[in-house]
């Protein structure tokens, strides 16, 4: 499976936002089986952890070259990420399907400059994309989304 900004996005069903803690599942076509998560702070490490592991969007700060990688980390693995093979990832139909008891909405990480993330968020209730800065910027957006 080849990555790109259209189908590399997160689908994250949110099961559960109180006083401040998010629990839900994360859907994607970039990944063998949903990941879940038990808060704000697991949701972003796993999702890091799959940017990284794939290798996209790549980091800003890791250095680029034309020729081998210098990085001795694996740009694919078997886990929960997708491997660049025939086995793919989720099917499209079961990413769309996912939806969570408080929310959805639809993650894209477009850069990671500053060691952060960049790109937007769609809640798929029809409010406005948001677009975010970094991490914190993010989980601004969630906590206006669900007030404590």
């Amino acid at each position: 499976m080849r990555l790109n900004h259209y189908m590399a996005y997160l689908r994250v069903a949110v099961d559960e936002f109180d006083q401040g803690r998010i629990t839900g599942s994360v859907y994607s076509q970039r990944l063998m089986e949903p990941i879940r998560f038990h808060d704000a702070k697991d949701l972003f490490l796993r999702i890091e952890d799959v940017l990284d592991t794939q290798d996209f969007p790549r980091a800003f700060q890791v250095k680029r070259t034309f020729g081998k990688a210098i990085s001795k980390r694996p740009v694919r693995h078997k886990g929960p990420q997708a491997e660049d093979d025939e086995q793919g990832g989720m099917d499209e139909e079961t990413v769309n399907q996912a939806v969570g008891a408080v929310g959805t909405f639809a993650l894209n990480v477009v850069t990671r400059q500053n060691t952060s993330w960049q790109g937007y968020l769609d809640w798929l209730d029809g409010s406005p994309r948001k677009a975010f800065n970094s991490e914190l910027e993010l989980l601004s957006i969630l906590t206006e989304k669900f007030p404590a």
